[in-house]
């Protein structure tokens, strides 16, 4: 099943490679990516930036943030923003760039069910961010991958296989109707990915990304292919249709290890104002699960609103409901259909200052993750980074999730503080701890407590900047 996913996926790369090579040849190009500075932006807009009361400037529907539509910007291993593009790193050939490298001196403390005591552990660390990011004519694609080295306890191990990679194609078919085939790939050959815990957002789109701080055995991949269309009904409001398919495959210690869900989003957003949108949103998918778990039918019915008060504040907000219907045969070979619903929603919130930045957000709904689950979710993030001085920065974090209507209930809640110390430009020193907890998590997740401290040197041209 694992080679079969990866097939796929490389046939829907193959799929936009030709669509791409089919679109006309003078169709624009591409707009640079959301918050890319470029050097004759006018004064105005510059000015507007560094006040953090001023109004974003005016867009048009079509540009607008549509809440719940697709977006077409690829996003960093590292970051919410978009991956920066033209020359990045001093250590570059052509469109491969080496983005980041580190060194991590790491100690563990580790308590779970079914072992006796504490579990010390020392982990050394070597790795790298390397990424490969290509854009011709309409479309766009980048690989980023980030090998590691790591010596546990004097026992060497080499994780060669985590990568994600994002594929973007974007066709005018007429002057109101545009059409994109989007595909975002990641797989995770370990599924403890432990630092970068701290939810990160992006005031340009206000997208936010959070982390996967369960920590369990194996690997997880996940594929979600896109075919999205936009059309303008008029000036201020627009109808976003968006089939997909979405696959997830988990590690085979766990009791579900794979779901696949084919279904379609659609979103009708309305302008209120430059800076005021209003979505409604009808989301249809169809789950089937690997084993034990019956297929499950989702709907869900929704309504956004967000709003961009300031160039440095900016908030959504969306309440709805989720129903799930699951069918399954009982020992007679009958079958028989059982209906739950919820209500879902979610709130975030991304708020620049002079110096700091904090980012919040609430989910409840349907989402996999790291685990595979049938159920609903609860998941609260909160992030802050200050910088302290010129070369210092804090950056401080805490998450929860909790689920519900499963079969496990899985829980757990994180806590992280972390301080970095910019040597230069581009080398600078950072230190973690962290605190996690997670119960009830079957076969994959243990029970448990994690306190992880770190301590090392990294390598990133430029500095990121705070809440990116």
């Amino acid at each position: 099943m694992k080679y079969r996913i990866l097939w796929i996926s490389f046939a829907c790369a193959f799929a936009c490679a030709l669509l791409s090579q089919s679109s006309l040849a003078q169709q624009p190009p591409p707009p640079p990516p959301p918050g890319s500075e470029t050097a004759d932006a006018p004064k105005d807009a510059k000015d507007s930036a560094q006040d953090p009361n001023s109004i974003p400037p005016q867009v048009s529907v079509a540009d607008a943030v549509i809440p719940g539509s697709t977006e077409s910007s690829i996003h960093p291993m590292n970051g919410a923003g978009p991956l920066p593009t033209g020359r990045v790193s001093p250590l570059q050939l052509g469109p491969i760039y080496l983005q980041s490298a580190d060194y991590l001196q790491v100690g563990e403390a580790i308590n779970a069910t079914g072992q006796v005591g504490t579990v010390w552990r020392s982990i050394s660390m070597f790795r790298t961010n390397i990424v490969f990011d290509h854009q011709f004519r309409t479309s766009r694609f980048a690989v980023q991958y980030q090998p590691r080295l790591s010596v546990v306890d004097g026992r060497t191990q080499t994780d060669t296989s985590n990568l994600s990679a994002g594929w973007n194609s974007q066709f005018q078919l007429t002057p109101v109707l545009t059409m994109a085939l989007n595909d975002n790939f990641t797989y995770f050959a370990q599924q403890g990915q432990f630092d970068g815990l701290n939810l990160m957002g992006d005031l340009t789109t206000g997208s936010l990304v959070e982390s996967h701080f369960l920590d369990g055995n194996g690997h997880f991949l996940n594929n979600r292919t896109e075919l999205a269309f936009k059309y303008l009904l008029g000036p201020r409001s627009r109808l976003d249709v968006t089939p997909f398919f979405e696959y997830y495959s988990a590690s085979q210690s766990q009791v579900v290890n794979q779901s696949e869900s084919p279904g379609v989003r659609v979103t009708y957003g309305y302008l209120l104002s430059p800076t005021k949108v209003i979505a409604l949103e009808y989301e249809a998918r169809d789950t089937y699960f690997s084993k034990l778990l019956p297929t499950t039918f989702y709907q869900t019915f929704s309504v956004n609103y967000s709003q961009q008060l300031t160039s440095s504040l900016h908030f959504s907000v969306t309440g709805g409901v989720t129903t799930a219907s699951s069918r399954q045969l009982n020992t007679t070979q009958v079958s028989s259909r059982s209906t739950q619903a919820t209500a879902t929603g979610s709130a975030s919130l991304i708020k620049l200052f002079h110096d700091s930045s904090l980012t919040f957000q609430y989910y409840r709904g349907q989402s996999t993750g790291l685990h595979i689950t049938n159920g609903f979710a609860d998941r609260y993030d909160l992030s802050y980074s200050r910088q302290l001085s010129r070369r210092m920065r804090m950056d401080l974090g805490s998450g929860y999730y909790r689920e519900f209507l499963s079969a496990t209930n899985t829980s757990g809640v994180y806590a992280s503080g972390g301080l970095g110390y910019s040597l230069t430009n581009t080398w600078s020193l950072q230190g973690l701890y962290a605190f996690k907890y997670q119960q009830n998590g079957g076969l994959l997740y243990a029970t448990g407590t994690l306190h992880y401290l770190s301590f090392g040197v990294r390598w990133e041209p430029g500095r990121r900047p705070v809440g990116y």
